[in-house]
């Protein structure tokens, strides 16, 4: 019986369930940003190329639960040399003076109104995100699916360009909100 026992005790603590998993690391070649929004009438997109995150998440213990995510801005890709250099200019991002994004989670909650599949849970990761030098409160709401010790993130934060600043007179027609979209794979780490 004490061999059972420990035998027991030895997987729970030495061989921890993929499930329970804490930190994971970012499967750069998996996952993407893309951002959309309007300039002049016009629908633009693009694609960010220079970001990485510290994960931290457990399912049973969302209280301890984090992400710390950072971007580039002068990685940003708009897919044109003229909406590049707006973006690269002093009211745009200023990647000269604020080379990066962050976003801190201070909490991440399940949402309980989850439009998902079977094996999808939905949660909101609420913190700070930093543009500019300029912190302001935001939600990060996202799907996430974990299977066999690899977990797959999706979501959508919206982001206001008044808020940090952003833009300047001569952006005329371009809309007051871009929409960052996160495909985020993960694996866990040992």
């Amino acid at each position: 019986m004490l061999r059972w026992l420990l035998s027991g005790l030895f997987l729970v603590v030495f061989m921890p369930s993929l499930a329970f998993a804490n930190d994971w690391q970012v499967d750069m070649e998996a996952s993407a940003l893309t951002f959309e929004t309007t300039a002049f009438g016009g629908p633009v997109s693009g694609d960010i190329s220079d970001f990485d995150a510290g994960i931290r998440l457990n399912l049973d213990d969302l209280g301890n639960a984090m992400i710390d995510a950072r971007v580039g801005v002068a990685s940003l890709d708009a897919g044109s040399a003229a909406y590049n250099d707006a973006l690269s200019e002093p009211t745009g991002l200023a990647p000269e003076d604020h080379p990066d994004a962050l976003f801190a989670s201070e909490d991440i909650v399940e949402a309980m109104d989850c439009p998902g599949e079977d094996g999808v849970r939905c949660f909101v990761a609420n913190g700070t995100l930093v543009i500019r030098g300029v912190a302001q409160p935001a939600s990060l709401p996202f799907s996430l699916t974990i299977s066999g010790g690899r977990a797959v993130a999706n979501g959508t934060l919206n982001i206001a360009r008044a808020d940090f600043d952003i833009g300047a007179s001569g952006w005329g027609d371009t809309a007051s909100e871009v929409i960052v979209h996160l495909h985020i794979e993960a694996v866990a780490a040992d």
